[in-house]
């Protein structure tokens, strides 16, 4: 009959077959290399500077690659820029060619000569017409009249007929211009002598303004000039605090 086992010995069994098994596979001896031993327990700075320079070339192999992505990027934007520019200046020479030839041919309309058959509005008609044209193309800076006749006392022994229309301007001398303007620089408090200065300020200014608001894109010397961020280990103190954060974050979420 066989024996009956009680609760206790059933639950302990399997921890006595756990034991049982661990005792078959004992390691009998445990030998130690003395050489290796010795460069672990001496290799820590050795291999702490390795690890510095291997992560080194990895950081400067990434800037190297994101050079090589800007230097296309900046390529790119070249190339269509070009592009754009190029289109609109075959389309304003095109729109230069095609004013080109309607005067061509207004011009060849008005030089046509029709006979003798014509009546005097359309020699007038023909008249004001080149009037108009010469008056588009010979914009002069003239803007004072004065008519002379033949019968004006004042008049010269210069052949006269009828009515002569002459245009007079009177041009201000551009020292003395200069000298007005700069009366008005200082009566304002402005130095010309810094303007351009002040000018390059300003539009450095307007493009660092505009960089920061994400408006424009500094170029590609501002991007190769801007001072690296220098790579560091983290120290014993800052890793713990950085797991003490991620921990507190976690648990907050939770």
């Amino acid at each position: 009959m066989a024996q009956s086992r009680s609760n206790r010995e059933i639950l302990t069994g399997g921890k006595k077959y756990v034991q049982k098994q661990a005792n078959k596979h004992r390691v009998e001896e445990v030998v130690f290399d003395k050489d290796s031993r010795k460069e672990y327990l001496t290799g820590f700075h050795k291999r702490k500077v390795q690890r510095q320079k291997k992560a080194a070339e990895y950081h400067k192999e990434q800037e190297r690659l994101a050079r090589i992505e800007q230097r296309k990027e900046i390529r790119e934007e070249r190339k269509k820029d070009f592009e754009l520019q190029l289109a609109l200046f075959n389309k304003t020479m095109k729109d230069i060619g095609d004013d080109d030839e309607g005067e061509d041919d207004e011009n060849d309309s008005l030089n046509e000569w029709d006979g003798f058959g014509g009546s005097d509005d359309e020699y007038e008609h023909n008249d004001n017409k080149v009037l108009t044209l010469l008056e588009k193309k010979l914009r002069g800076i003239l803007q004072h009249k004065e008519i002379y006749s033949a019968g004006d006392d004042n008049a010269t022994n210069a052949l006269v007929e009828d009515e002569t229309e002459v245009v007079v301007e009177s041009l201000e001398n551009p020292i003395f211009a200069n000298n007005a303007l700069e009366d008005k620089a200082v009566a304002n408090n402005v130095h010309l002598e810094k303007s351009e200065k002040v000018l390059e300020q300003s539009i450095l200014r307007a493009k660092k303004y505009a960089i920061s608001l994400g408006v424009a894109e500094p170029s590609f010397k501002d991007k190769m000039n801007k001072k690296k961020k220098k790579f560091r280990y983290l120290t014993k103190g800052e890793r713990r605090q950085n797991l003490r954060k991620e921990k507190l974050k976690k648990y907050r979420r939770d």
